[in-house]
């Protein structure tokens, strides 16, 4: 019994070690290597915060561009939608 306990122990160990290699690598290694991978082409951006990136940021611009009618019809709706990507684009 007690060595039927242990690999069960084991094999969880095992299993919650792979799932905090998995979250780190998903969660902080990768966007901070396709991040550096960026900047040496010259690509920059704002600094994301980490798991959330700047998605407070975006949906705080979105909400400002959208709380108010649209003055006119037309088809150049981006930086309507997608405010941070016109923001960004000028700064970066």
């Amino acid at each position: 019994m007690a060595v039927l306990l242990l690999i069960v122990l084991i094999l969880a160990s095992c299993l919650v070690l792979r799932v905090a290699v998995e979250t780190i690598c998903v969660y902080w290694l990768t966007p901070r290597r396709i991040r550096q991978f960026m900047e040496k082409q010259g690509v920059r951006g704002p600094h994301p915060r980490f798991l959330v990136g700047n998605l407070f940021h975006m949906a705080s611009l979105v909400q400002e561009t959208t709380s108010s009618d649209m003055g006119s019809v037309h088809h150049d709706i981006v930086g309507r939608l997608l405010p941070h990507y016109v923001l960004w684009s000028k700064l970066y």
